[in-house]
Parts: structure tokens; C-alpha cells; sequence
């Protein structure tokens, strides 16, 4: 991507994660986004479809930079992914009003939980497929790869729920809080190598 495009996209999120935070996602219309990012409507398409898309797009660039390097470094796995878990935590805390709203049950076109399990989804599969995460599970009669993909995605499914959960509770949310309750919920058997 060349520097200007970068420049506009860096802009069209920040204008995105600002607006978002105090106005639902799907009252937002492209018009206000591009003229909060000082460029023009037809910018905006360069980049997503839809406030929805612009807004998922932006919180998906910050998990993935939050992510990156962590778990491609050959040291300690469990550490590395306490620590993209609390980082994921406390990147959910400082957007907490936008994921508020984007995992409600009617949040429609404003949606986050696709997004979010993806992500876990897609962090689940990278450990699995290096090895660094076993599945000590066998299912008679279903392929060994077939197990730990429905593993991956239940968990990743699961983890929404919880900050779900975890961001419905009175007051400011607590990671460490939740740091604590996802270790109560996690399978015994989703250990990690």
C-alpha cells in the first residue's frame, strides 16, 4: 500500500473508532466518516463498503498489530499468549462502548462477534498449525484436524461470549478480573505446548 493510501486509511480509522464511540456504527452514514477524516467520499470506497465494514476493518488492524510478533516468536507459548490475551483485553476495555454495542444481540450491521471470533479463530489455528497448541482429543471416526478446528472454533466462540459477559458486568471493565474468570472457563483440555 503506498504512503498517501496509508495515510487516508490511518485517518478513515481513527475517524471510524472516534465517531463509533459515541454514536451506534449503523447511524453513522460516509458522509460524516469522510469529512471526520478530512477525505473525500469516494476514499471512504477505496477502503470499505459501509461504516460497518470501516469500523470492523479498524478494530481488526488493531488486534492483528496487537498479535503480531508474539506468536511467530519460537520462545515460551504460554506466555506469549497471556500476553496477546491481555493486550486483546485491554484494547476491548479502551473501545468498551464500541463493543458494547457491537456484540449486543441487536447490534445488525454494526456486529462485532463475527470479527472478534475470527480473530481468536484465526490466533487458535496459527498455534495449532506450528504445533505450539496440542489437542489431546480424539473423537472415534473424526480426522485428528477436523477435532482441533472444532476445538479452535469453540473456544473462539466461547471467548466472545465471556467478554460478552465480561463487558455486561457493572462499571469500568477489569482485565485482570477477566483474566481470572477465563482461566476458570477454559477446557482442561485446550493446553497449551
Amino acid at each position: 500500500m503506498d504512503a498517501r493510501r496509508r495515510r487516508s486509511r490511518d485517518r478513515l480509522h481513527r475517524a471510524v473508532l472516534v465517531l463509533a464511540r459515541e454514536t451506534p456504527v449503523a447511524d453513522l452514514t460516509i458522509t460524516q466518516l469522510a469529512e471526520a477524516a478530512g477525505v473525500h467520499r469516494s476514499t471512504f470506497y477505496e477502503h470499505a463498503a459501509s461504516p460497518g465494514d470501516l469500523l470492523r476493518e479498524a478494530l481488526r488492524a488493531e488486534l492483528d498489530d496487537l498479535r503480531a510478533g508474539l506468536l511467530d516468536d519460537p520462545g515460551d507459548t504460554d506466555a506469549a499468549v497471556r500476553e496477546v490475551t491481555r493486550r486483546v483485553l485491554e484494547h476491548i476495555r479502551r473501545h468498551a462502548p464500541i463493543y458494547r454495542r457491537g456484540l449486543a444481540r441487536d447490534s445488525g450491521p454494526g456486529s462485532l462477534h463475527g470479527m472478534l471470533s475470527e480473530h481468536f479463530l484465526e490466533t487458535s489455528r496459527r498455534l495449532i498449525e506450528t504445533g505450539r497448541l496440542r489437542l489431546p482429543l480424539q473423537v472415534p471416526g473424526v480426522p485428528d484436524d477436523a477435532v482441533a478446528d472444532t476445538a479452535a472454533r469453540f473456544v473462539a466462540q466461547g471467548t466472545v461470549g465471556a467478554i460478552q459477559g465480561w463487558l455486561d458486568l457493572p462499571g469500568e471493565p477489569e482485565v485482570a478480573m477477566f483474566e481470572d474468570l477465563y482461566r476458570a472457563l477454559v477446557p482442561a483440555w485446550w493446553v497449551q505446548g
